[in-house]
């Protein structure tokens, strides 16, 4: 699991005016240094460490709701939690087939045939639910996502 940035300059006696948006940029910050890796799919771990990453942002701004206007809330949250449901759909069909791999190992050659059909029918549903992930990649970035979300952040 990804290690969670440390947050620089942060004072606990400062104001929440100034220590949130640190928080938030960081963590923002975090889950984005993931997108790439992510986007590309060559290792499982981009995918995880991102969706650990914005799990630990949607965390921050579920503490810290009520100091948002809710209606600009709304719309960064649900943004962010469609992106994290996209991750987590990914995600489960990974874990899914590192289990079945283990599991086959320990089989017989007769028995293996059997779950390497699971691991390869597991495969094709991943590539399916990879594309979904990265056209929500691309909404996002049409639709000026990060931006949106730094302005968010920013003005309270």
């Amino acid at each position: 699991m990804a290690k969670a940035w440390k947050i620089p300059y942060l004072n606990p006696d400062q104001n929440l005016k100034i220590c949130l948006p640190k928080i938030l940029r960081t963590r923002f910050s975090e889950m984005n240094s993931y997108e790439k890796g992510t986007i590309e799919g060559k290792f499982i771990e981009a995918l995880h460490n991102m969706r650990v990453s914005s799990r630990r942002l949607q965390a921050v701004l579920k503490v810290f709701r009520a100091y948002f206007p809710p209606k600009k809330y709304k719309r960064e949250y649900y943004r962010l939690r469609d992106l994290i449901r996209s991750l987590g759909e990914v995600r489960h069909i990974d874990v899914f087939k590192v289990q079945l791999e283990a599991y086959r190992n320990r089989l017989n050659e007769k028995d293996r045939k059997a779950i390497h059909m699971l691991i390869v029918r597991q495969n094709t549903l991943r590539t399916a639910k990879r594309k979904i992930l990265v056209g929500y990649f691309k909404y996002l970035n049409k639709s000026g996502f990060k931006e949106n979300f730094i302005r968010f952040i920013s003005a309270n």
